[in-house]
């Protein structure tokens, strides 16, 4: 990796500022996502008295502490959660360049782990983690693994990858390289909307039964399932499918064109995407067979559909070997949380835990802690 010649705490100072921007962006897209509306308009206003937001009051942090939390206007207090978001994404990018030092890498880590904490917030209150974000993230993760692998350090590793993509760990060959490679990005935004699809062939009836359940108790709200979208969430998917066969056509064609004379690039790039398709179907899998198994044995959802999605994000982005550290460790913090939140409910242990929050954290803390 080529670091730039500025000293480090230049780096640390500005990864600090563009997390701060880049968290006063996530508050937006975890506030309008979850309800449907767009997050280019209108703009910034305040959710209660839908005054708009002046640029004074809009500067991220300081602006909080400058108004004391409340809005100029009416004078209602400003969620914590603001300040929240944008001091964690500051420190998480602060973080990943202390990590790795300031590389173009860490750009694609920030980005990611951006992601993961409007995942995590949006899952915390809502008990959602929306198609328009997890359908991107995951064409995201896998043309990045290609970016990596052909341009970072990443070397030809290929092992067991023969077992979850049968006939593909068979040594790079530039046209089987231009159509599975190009093959797997294309269809991994239609991956998801199969999943979406054979969720309500395969359990409908237990959300149907469900929510007849939910229904009947006054004081809880019913859960939204993620097949409930609206419109604009719909083009966010779209759009995504149209962009991942537009990053296929483009690996098919510069493979086909440059790999002869790239030497090793391109191979490792193919091994990139390999292995980041292995960790999406082995964490994906996993979590949507025990999902699965759940439902047929208990008859109610256990975890959400997007449980499933954001693992095979992880798995995608961090490799099928660092997804079980995040499964396990999420895992852990599930028990840990899900303990805590059963002995303050009035539900008990049937109160539903936000397993993306956990996954996401784990996530986090294991590309924090990864070389």
């Amino acid at each position: 990796m080529t670091e730039l010649n500025l000293p480090l705490a230049y780096y640390v100072f500005f990864a600090f500022i563009f997390g701060l921007i880049i968290g006063s962006f996530l508050n937006v897209v975890i506030h309008r996502i979850p309800r449907d509306e767009s997050i280019v308009f209108p703009g910034s206003h305040c959710p209660l008295c839908q005054k708009p937001i002046g640029a004074l009051d809009n500067i991220p942090l300081l602006s909080y502490l400058l108004l004391r939390g409340r809005c100029r206007h009416c004078r209602q207090r400003i969620s914590l959660i603001y300040p929240l978001v944008e001091l964690l994404t500051a420190l998480l990018f602060v973080s990943l360049v202390l990590k790795d030092s300031p590389t173009w890498e860490t750009l694609i880590e920030m980005i990611f782990g951006a992601a993961m904490l409007a995942l995590i917030f949006i899952d915390a209150r809502h008990h959602l983690l929306p198609n328009a974000i997890t359908y991107p993230t995951f064409v995201y993760a896998l043309a990045t693994a290609a970016v990596i692998g052909g341009w970072g350090e990443q070397t030809v590793n290929t092992v067991g990858i023969s077992l979850i993509i049968p006939a593909l760990d068979a040594g790079f060959v530039a046209w089987r390289a231009a159509l599975f490679g190009g093959l797997l990005v294309a269809l991994a935004a239609p991956g998801f909307w199969l999943l979406d699809y054979l969720d309500l062939i395969l359990f409908n009836k237990y959300f149907e039964w469900e929510e007849m359940n939910e229904a009947t108790s006054e004081d809880e709200a019913v859960k939204p399932h993620e097949d409930e979208v609206g419109r604009w969430q719909d083009r966010i998917i779209y759009l995504t499918m149209i962009l991942g066969l537009l990053l296929a056509g483009a690996w098919a064609a510069a493979v086909i064109k440059f790999s002869a004379s790239a030497g090793p690039t391109y191979e490792n790039a193919y091994s990139g995407i390999l292995q980041a398709s292995a960790g999406a179907l082995i964490g994906g899998g996993l979590i949507w067979w025990l999902r699965t198994l759940y439902f047929y044995i208990r008859g109610i959802e256990g975890m959400g559909l997007g449980d499933v999605k954001m693992m095979s994000i992880i798995g995608a982005f961090l490799g099928w070997q660092s997804m079980f550290s995040v499964l396990l460790l999420g895992s852990i913090l599930g028990s840990i949380v899900g303990a805590i939140m059963a002995f303050r409910s009035k539900r008990g242990l049937k109160t539903p835990l936000p397993f993306g929050v956990c996954l996401g954290v784990a996530s986090l803390i294991v590309l924090l802690i990864s070389n």
